[in-house]
């Protein structure tokens, strides 16, 4: 993280506590001010009107040294996870916190986010640190988390790294909250479209080829095609079928027909109480090439058993020879259809956003002068990409309004292209904002005032149940990408969002059988992520006031510290 805006002091004390210089006495020199920062950070938080709601690593850190605002401290600390769903019990990691009034206070674990329907993770290493001394009160926290998944993808990450402190000095107040976020995968669309209760396999090809080219992967199809297009990959398509289907219809014949054969030398040679008669009549349009009615061929048994196991024989020869042909046209229809590298895989494993990292680092410094203080953001957005399509650039916060307007613009616009092939009520579906801030530096009632707010990325999918239940009961059946492979005895793919498909089922009783994006629009509220939320305030005066003679008393829980500033809800 870029730190070259931070003071020195927190910089190298933050972090270093026990380093730091020894704990305030009784000839502790007059301070030259009084501070305190308070800071808080959630890095994902997800929203669904009454149905579920997740919080993420969420921190809140406070030091301060300005007896008027309570007692002289530090503290640190994080909540892991909170998630609560309208079908579960509420799970949470329980949280994790130092606090000091006076000597170094550290505290390091690593914790395992419990098993649950919404989300999954690598171990969390958390590493928290206090102090209070002679210059000041000091809190920083580290943590750090790899793989991330949500709802099965809606929302992933490979990593995410926090270096936060918190500091109030005799000369100053200052905060840094600095969140590095890699490999930003958001809505992956296999598992938006099952929170919308529409497998892949219920949409029809031309459908699911729309929504390819839109996401810009058509041409990655294995189809030999100078120029890829949607009607080119029908045509082939369609030629197939035009292949297979009639070879498909004769192989189920002549299997039908070996089975028959196959069952009837089985009667004749197997006893079992039936009569010749009543195992050959059945199979009567079978026997032409025999000879004879069935009460001649019943006369000689033996001579009968012969001359079906060599109708079999020769039942099976034609049947190999039909494979021969057929089964390379199935290989080419699998492989296109519901290959790791055809339709099916290439939609079930491709996001509609995707952002190389996000970089954040927010900076509040409070001094003695509204000149000399700090409320600054620095935040940049790695390329930014909509499927396969070209990335649409870096973002940096420092650009302006005018282009994040512009790059959102174009991000909704592909997304909203992509989803409207799916159906045209989904073309608003998915609202995209980014880099959003706001700084001040103010003086009030005496203080200087530094605070800083940034969210990095908000997505919102909107309510659509009207539309939906329409667009639901017209999916499926005939036509159906399903459909297709069942009638060509190819096996149908299951979904890979089983999570969200799961979730869907648990709310069943909840949302009245719809699944999770409807049941959000009967509560009429939209599914909302949120990553990267950042909130702090430094506030210092100036003023040489006598510290507090004799040594710090024992510390407390964070945030509850007689007459302590509140630690920021998280």
């Amino acid at each position: 993280m870029r730190t070259s805006r931070l003071v020195p002091a927190l910089a190298a004390g933050a972090i270093l506590v026990a380093t730091t210089g020894p704990v305030m006495a009784q000839d502790a020199p007059a301070v030259e001010g009084l501070g305190t920062t308070t800071g808080s950070l959630t890095v994902l938080g997800l929203e669904a009107g009454d149905l579920l709601s997740l919080e993420l690593l969420s921190d809140a850190g406070v030091a301060n040294i300005d007896e008027a605002a309570g007692a002289r401290s530090a503290a640190a600390q994080i909540s892991a996870l909170v998630l609560d769903t309208a079908v579960t019990e509420a799970l949470s990691v329980p949280l994790f916190a130092v606090e000091s009034t006076g000597e170094p206070k550290e505290a390091s674990q690593e914790v395992e986010l419990p098993a649950n329907p919404v989300l999954s993770g690598s171990a969390l290493p958390l590493s928290l640190s206090a102090l209070v001394d002679a210059e000041g009160a000091r809190s920083a926290l580290g943590a750090a988390l790899a793989d991330l998944d949500v709802l099965g993808g809606i929302l992933g990450l490979q990593g995410v790294d926090l270096d936060l402190g918190s500091e109030a000095l005799v000369s100053d107040s200052a905060a840094s909250r600095g969140v590095t976020i890699q490999d930003l995968e958001v809505l992956d669309l296999e598992s938006l479209l099952a929170g919308l209760g529409i497998p892949l396999t219920d949409l029809p090809l031309d459908t699911l080829l729309g929504v390819l080219d839109g996401l810009g992967l058509l041409d990655q199809l294995p189809v030999d095609l100078t120029d890829v297009s949607v009607d080119g990959v029908l045509d082939i398509v369609d030629g197939l079928l035009d292949k297979a289907t009639p070879l498909v219809a004769q192989v189920d014949t002549l299997t039908g027909q070996i089975g028959q054969l196959q069952t009837a030398v089985s009667g004749l040679t197997g006893g079992g109480g039936q009569t010749c008669t009543s195992v050959l009549t059945p199979i009567g349009g079978l026997l032409g090439g025999l000879g004879g009615t069935v009460t001649q061929l019943c006369t000689d048994v033996t001579s009968t058993v012969a001359s079906l196991t060599s109708q079999v024989t020769s039942l099976q020869g034609t049947l190999t020879t039909v494979r021969a042909t057929l089964d390379p046209i199935l290989d080419q229809l699998r492989d296109l259809l519901s290959g790791a590298d055809g339709v099916l895989g290439l939609l079930g494993g491709t996001s509609l956003l995707s952002v190389d990292g996000l970089d954040v680092e927010v900076l509040t410094q409070a001094t003695d002068d509204v000149a000399t203080s700090v409320a600054d953001v620095t935040a940049t957005l790695g390329s930014v990409q909509v499927g396969a399509l070209p990335t649409l650039g870096a973002l940096d916060l420092g650009a302006g309004l005018a282009q994040v307007d512009a790059l959102l613009g174009q991000v909704e616009t592909a997304v909203g292209g992509i989803l409207g092939q799916v159906a045209p009520s989904l073309s608003d579906l998915v609202s995209v904002s980014t880099l959003q801030e706001e700084t001040s530096v103010v003086e009030e009632a005496g203080k200087v005032l530094a605070s800083a707010d940034f969210t990095g990325l908000v997505v919102e999918v909107q309510p659509v149940l009207a539309e939906l239940e329409s667009l639901l009961a017209g999916l499926g059946g005939a036509g159906s990408l399903g459909d297709t492979l069942d009638g060509l005895g190819l096996p149908v793919p299951t979904s890979g969002a089983t999570e969200i498909l799961a979730l869907n089922q648990s709310l069943a009783g909840v949302t009245g059988g719809l699944p999770l994006l409807g049941g959000l629009a009967a509560l009429d509220q939209p599914l909302s992520l949120q990553v990267a939320s950042i909130g702090q305030q430094s506030a210092f005066a100036a003023g040489a006031v006598p510290a507090a003679p004799g040594a710090p008393g024992a510390p407390g829980a964070p945030g509850q510290t007689p007459g302590s500033p509140t630690l920021p809800r998280t």
